[in-house]
């Protein structure tokens, strides 16, 4: 009989669910006013003759404790003194996260240098990954997880959100961060579309995307498939008299090339996609490592819509003399005995495929045009007056790039989770430390800011 009541209990308590936990939308906009919000534009107007963009990739706590190596780094490098500061990690103008590296680069954009140590200390010292697990399997949020509009995703913002972020929105990071201007990402999984969470993006949503808890975003953009549950977003496209962005009309102003005229009809064409809300009233996120995991794509894409022209344009405007893109990659390369054996391959080694695959090779790619694109960069401006130059320095780092050693090898198979050893996390911060002393790029870059 206790057995039966138990059972119907439950039973009562799952059904209530489905109407008791319901998709809580963000705020909409009826008038896009593109003087307010959280927009890229404010980071990048810096009267210091610098832009220093600073890109953490995805890859879990591999990729936050990596990141947080530099960012350690970056605290003990003596720069020119500015009015941000007088080391590196005070001067960074902008910060991509993408998946693991967006739970450091939000942390790192709310606290600004204070982040070191305190995500350390509250993040990568803890063990995040038995939280979340507990929370799945927990029978007090079973009624919740039944529910159709509420997953493990909504359970990881939770988590990031009482461990890092404490009810942190947008629009805090917009009044009152410390840090660099800070830019997640995540994936449409419909559509296989990037979402970037700036106001810019969200203005083709009619959202407000201030009233957006910071967690929500990075839980998003690091909601792997299978593990975590995608995140709903509610989409208001259409309503409040959006016009084309200002680099499409800057970019249709200046360039008569046919590629550059095809890439903006591609662009507009991609923020029509949201524009009839009636038919997709809501958005499902998923991992932004699947559509870019360094976070270069972004920059790229502006390369391809405005053109050096425009991009050189916008630089003078903004009075800068050197333009410094730091990429942090912690794409690991775990050893594996599936081609010594004629046995099937696992699950586990298939999902790894699928997931992992397309990503790494996607990297590659970016990786290859952003080199090229600055070496194009700075070939065009050997051929201007020395007053007229902007510099652009671009430093990639790479576990790959690692000397060889037993440290190398042991950093490229630690896999990608939310919780690492102690050990593991030094070892990473270490191979930062390395990486930063044996760029010449690096060594570079801070010669010309000092």
């Amino acid at each position: 009989m206790m057995l039966k009541n138990i059972f119907a209990g439950l039973t009562v308590l799952l059904l209530s669910a489905c109407t008791l936990v319901t998709y809580q939308p963000v705020d909409t906009i009826s008038h896009v006013n593109a003087k307010q919000g959280y927009r890229m534009r404010n980071a990048i107007q810096q009267p210091d003759g610098n832009l220093i963009i600073l890109m953490f990739s995805g890859g879990g706590s591999r990729a936050a404790s990596l990141g947080y190596g530099v960012l350690e780094e970056f605290k003990n490098a003596a720069v020119r003194p500015t009015a941000k500061g007088t080391t590196l990690i005070d001067n960074v103008d902008l910060v991509y996260g993408v998946s693991g590296g967006s739970v450091l680069a939000t942390y790192y954009s709310l606290y600004g240098r204070d982040a070191v140590p305190k995500f350390e200390e509250n993040f990568l010292k803890k063990n995040f990954q038995r939280e979340i697990i507990s929370q799945v399997f927990s029978l007090s949020n079973l009624p919740r997880i039944t529910s159709p509009q509420f997953g493990r995703g909504d359970l990881l913002q939770e988590q990031l959100d009482q461990t890092l972020y404490k009810g942190a929105t947008f629009g805090d990071l917009e009044r009152k961060r410390k840090g660099p201007f800070v830019v997640v990402s995540a994936t449409d999984m419909n559509l296989g579309q990037k979402i970037t969470f700036t106001q810019e993006f969200f203005d083709g949503l009619c959202i407000d995307l201030s009233k957006m808890e910071i967690s929500r975003a990075v839980a998003a953009s690091s909601s792997v498939p299978l593990l975590f549950s995608p995140l709903t977003l509610n989409n208001n496209g259409g309503n409040c008299h959006f016009d084309i962005p200002e680099l499409i009309q800057i970019s249709q102003n200046i360039s008569n090339d046919a590629q550059k005229s095809k890439n903006l009809e591609e662009l507009k064409n991609t923020l029509s996609l949201y524009q009839n809300s009636k038919e997709r009233p809501f958005i499902h996120l998923v991992d932004g490592g699947l559509t870019d995991n360094l976070g270069l794509s972004g920059l790229i894409d502006i390369y391809d819509v405005a053109g050096q022209e425009g991009m050189y344009r916008e630089a003078v405007k903004n009075q800068l003399k050197n333009i410094i893109v730091i990429n942090v990659n912690a794409q690991n390369e775990v050893s594996s005995e599936i081609d010594k054996t004629a046995n099937v391959p696992g699950t586990r080694d298939v999902i790894n495929t699928i997931i992992n695959v397309p990503i790494d090779r996607n990297s590659q790619v970016s990786l290859r045009r952003f080199r090229e694109f600055t070496d194009e960069w700075n070939k065009s401006m050997a051929n201007k007056p020395p007053k007229q130059r902007i510099n652009m320095h671009f430093v990639n780092l790479s576990l790959k790039d690692l000397p060889e050693s037993q440290l190398k090898k042991e950093v490229l198979n630690i896999s990608t989770s939310f919780y690492l050893l102690h050990s593991d996390v030094n070892k990473l911060k270490r191979s930062a430390k390395i990486l930063l002393q044996q760029s010449k790029e690096y060594q570079d870059v801070l010669r010309a800011l000092q």
